[in-house]
């Protein structure tokens, strides 16, 4: 079967956002969402099909189709020839043969049609209690696309037990991903290092205990919050007042309180994703010894330098101007 182009029709073809908005509505993009064990949604296959245009084959792209309950086929996306589709029910069977967690919760999104999928699993077994009546517990994440936008990942984040508010382990430190390139992806490979990467997590969780123990000052968290997008920033503020007792722990609980609680993502057709990366980029600040071992002078330097500081004529600082890293 080989997808056409129509020139006419091609041609009338100007995708607004009214139209999207009108397309979201009655199926495009449509997300489903589930808990639990189940991955039955999982395992539709991926259809592959030629495109042409007017008769003539395009030979370095193709068009991924599924079917839905009907049988009707749905368009996933349009990708290069030589993209390889990564089952999403094959990543997932992979890496939990492996997994022997008793105490466990699973949740599973679903967006973009089935195009992207991301599974989350809570693991209360190996939970860490930071200090006396705070504990955070690793959430694995599963990660996969059909058209391209993501890469097959792995990543350890982290939730607290007490509140639930999503607390966010370093991406860097704990994540793997890989590009959907032909043969450099071997899924067993990626299964031995998605359960090193689980063994790993207490260590990491050291991070967090050490926290509760190192003094912060208000004119440090002020200063720190410039490198932090404004409107988010503004939400860390309000959050600070239950929050915040003089230690990085408890500037870190505010962060992730205000992502969680407060945050909506604009423009993001997976808000949970984009709360995630941005949680990650500040964990990240978190652990990056310049912003906590630095003197207030030298941290003030840096943001005038990136920018993100207005000054009076006497050099003195009169307002914040926020921007993104």
């Amino acid at each position: 079967m080989t997808v056409k182009i129509n020139t006419r029709k091609a041609k009338e073809r100007t995708t607004t956002k009214t139209e999207l908005m009108r397309q979201a509505k009655y199926g495009m993009f449509v997300t489903d969402s589930w808990s639990g064990p189940d991955r039955s949604k999982l395992n539709f296959d991926v259809m592959e099909r030629k495109l042409s245009f007017d008769g003539i084959e395009i030979p370095d792209k193709k068009a991924l189709f599924r079917e839905d309950n009907s049988g009707k086929p749905v368009y996933l996306a349009t990708v290069s020839s030589s993209y390889p589709v990564i089952k999403h029910s094959d990543i997932v069977q992979k890496i939990e043969e492996g997994m022997s967690f008793k105490n466990t919760d699973i949740q599973t999104i679903l967006s973009k049609d089935g195009s992207l999928m991301t599974r989350l699993y809570t693991i209360k077994d190996y939970s860490v209690e930071v200090r006396p009546g705070d504990e955070i517990s690793p959430m694995i994440r599963i990660v996969n696309s059909y058209d391209g936008s993501q890469a097959v990942g792995f990543y350890i984040d982290a939730v607290r037990l007490v509140c639930t508010n999503g607390m966010i382990a370093t991406r860097q430190f704990m994540s793997m991903s890989y590009k959907h390139f032909g043969s450099k992806f071997n899924l067993n490979e990626f299964s031995h290092n998605a359960h090193e990467l689980i063994k790993g997590f207490r260590s990491y969780s050291l991070n967090w205990r050490n926290w509760t123990n190192e003094t912060v000052t208000e004119d440090r968290v002020e200063l720190l919050l410039n490198y932090i997008p404004k409107r988010v920033s503004k939400m860390i503020a309000n959050r600070l007042d239950n929050n915040f007792d003089y230690t990085k722990w408890g500037f870190y609980n505010a962060c992730t309180e205000a992502i969680t609680h407060d945050y909506t993502p604009t423009r993001a057709i997976n808000a949970d994703t984009k709360k995630i990366d941005l949680g990650a980029s500040i964990t990240k600040m978190f652990a990056t010894k310049f912003y906590w071992e630095s003197s207030i002078d030298d941290i003030v330097a840096d943001l005038k330098k990136k920018n993100k500081l207005k000054v009076t004529e006497d050099d003195e600082v009169m307002d914040v101007e926020f921007a993104v890293n």
